[in-house]
């Protein structure tokens, strides 16, 4: 049995949050075991208020995370008793890193395909190495894509660029996922490391309770209007604006030095 604790690498290093997908020789495949260990570091780092940003990624060149470990679905998958059980594991793990209060980075090398794309796309934004290639297999499979798949697929692309992935079930390069809005940023293979810590050390040196602020108001933003909650993006803004770090933002101006917010 593979120690979890290995497969699954977290670390917090200032206030940039890691989670490594530790997998390497499995093409970073999720057992049942690390999808929830990985709910539970998100969970954790919730409340944590020393945490500002967090970087999700794969170990190695050759995935940023293959999905499902597919070899455990005979074990795991087998009754439909097993097959919910399993499924509530993985959607709370889902909802953790969609609802992460925390902007979130997706470093993605090598293969993004299937689970692994649809964790990327829960982040909130995705920087990609030049030779990534991206796809959505089901249709090789005779698998059905959910709707809730579906929906999250197209709140990045098209649904133009939706049908193409999925009724082909070919593998794109990163350069027609950014065309077509699927990662915010193609960069060199040799520049990924240093492209995301410095976009991870921006974020983390600006006021937190803006940039949480920021993603809440936004995810409000997309719906539809009915479904708006304007009493929250109010209160947002407010407790923005009556924070220690609005004065500290302020005063820093004035006085042509960094900033030093502490979130409150």
């Amino acid at each position: 049995m593979d120690d979890v604790s290995s497969l699954l690498l977290a670390e917090l290093n200032g206030h940039i949050a890691r989670l490594t997908i530790n997998r390497s020789e499995k093409r970073n495949a999720m057992t049942l075991a690390m999808w929830r260990e990985l709910g539970d570091h998100l969970e954790a780092w919730v409340k944590n208020k020393q945490v500002r940003v967090l970087v999700l990624a794969g170990a190695g060149d050759k995935s940023f995370c293959a999905g499902n470990d597919i070899s455990e679905f005979p074990q795991l998958r087998a009754t439909p008793e097993q097959r919910s059980h399993y499924d509530a594991v993985t959607t709370r793990t889902y909802d953790a890193l969609r609802n992460f209060p925390k902007p979130t980075i997706a470093k993605i090398r090598g293969f993004c395909i299937g689970g692994g794309l649809e964790l990327a796309q829960l982040c909130d934004l995705q920087i990609a190495a030049e030779s990534c290639e991206f796809a959505v297999t089901p249709a090789k499979l005779g698998i059905g894509y959910k709707l809730n798949d579906i929906l999250l697929l197209t709140s990045s692309i098209s649904a133009k660029h939706a049908k193409e992935l999925l009724f082909t079930a070919e593998r794109f390069p990163a350069s027609d996922a950014l065309r077509w809005g699927l990662i915010n940023r193609a960069v060199s293979d040799g520049n990924l490391d240093e492209t995301v810590d410095e976009l991870a050390s921006k974020i983390s040196a600006n006021a937190p309770l803006s940039a949480a602020a920021a993603k809440a108001i936004i995810h409000e933003a997309v719906k539809e209007e009915t479904a708006r909650d304007h009493e929250l993006c109010a209160r947002l803004v407010a407790e923005c604006d009556a924070s220690e770090d609005r004065q500290e933002g302020e005063s820093a101006f004035a006085e042509k030095r960094k900033p030093q917010f502490k979130g409150s």
